[in-house]
């Protein structure tokens, strides 16, 4: 088992691993924002502090603030990953065209579609990410432009959400573990950010908020399981190289005493 301090530095330097954290950050500033009891409970704990840090107005703006830092700082680990995205796509299509038994399944085609929409989501993502940043006169599409491919990116990601959870049903009826059980109840979870963007989902910022702290949790726990199975990987090998190494050098002095001895 890879130690925990261990596999933390390699989550905590991990781009996926990175990208959780910050929507893990941006999910609870929005339950803060739009909750009542979570907003009175932070009341509540401010009112614990001295009178020059608990100043009521502050907290509310800064944490506007916050979760759009958090929302943008997210976008920086995502801009090329539509290239991951489609290239999934593309190998997933290949291997199931190749293979002997015939067609493909409707999993694998419910997997190639989900990889595919998330590929035009994550790519209309990275052609407004210069309007997201919000440099005066750094603009690709315009304000408005970019207000309309953002929520078609949205749309397309509800589209990719959707068939992701068409392909983890036919997973778990077939009998997949608790992995793919976690999995599904996550983009399931997801499918109230987009939805509620589009007009899908009848959901209040605050709801959208909880779900979208219960899908960062599971899919952060999924990073933080290949994080450790990365850490216990790189120890292996490393393990194999040093007895390959102790092994070479106990052969070279056997063959220094041969040679001595003759």
């Amino acid at each position: 088992m890879a130690s925990t301090f261990e596999q933390l530095v390699k989550f905590g330097t991990d781009a996926s691993g990175l990208e959780r954290t910050f929507r893990l950050l941006q999910s609870l500033t929005q339950i803060l924002i739009f909750l009542t009891p979570a907003r009175a409970l932070l009341l509540h704990l401010l009112a614990l502090l001295p009178p020059a840090l608990a100043a009521s107005e502050l907290p509310f703006s800064a944490l506007q603030a916050l979760r759009a830092r958090f929302a943008l700082g997210r976008r920086f680990f995502r801009v090329f990953r539509f290239l991951d995205a489609f290239g999934s796509a593309w190998t997933l299509s290949q291997t199931a065209r190749a293979a002997p038994w015939g067609s493909p399944g409707l999993e694998t085609w419910l997997d190639i579609s989900s990889r595919s929409f998330n590929g035009m989501y994550l790519l209309l993502e990275t052609a407004t990410f210069p309007e997201a940043l919000g440099v005066d006169g750094l603009s690709v599409w315009g304000r408005e432009m970019a207000g309309v491919l953002q929520v078609e990116g949205q749309r397309l990601w509800f589209f990719a959400l959707v068939c992701a959870v068409g392909a983890g049903v036919v997973r778990v009826r077939r009998g997949g573990g608790w992995r793919v059980g976690r999995r599904l109840v996550a983009d399931v979870l997801d499918l109230a950010a987009p939805g509620a963007v589009v007009g899908w989902v009848a959901a209040e910022p605050g709801t959208v908020g909880l779900l979208m702290l219960g899908s960062t949790w599971l899919t952060t726990v999924e990073v933080w399981e290949r994080c450790g199975r990365e850490v216990e990987e790189k120890r292996d090998t490393e393990r194999v190289v040093r007895d390959l190494r102790r092994r070479v050098q106990e052969l070279e002095e056997r063959d220094l005493g041969e040679k001595g001895g003759k």
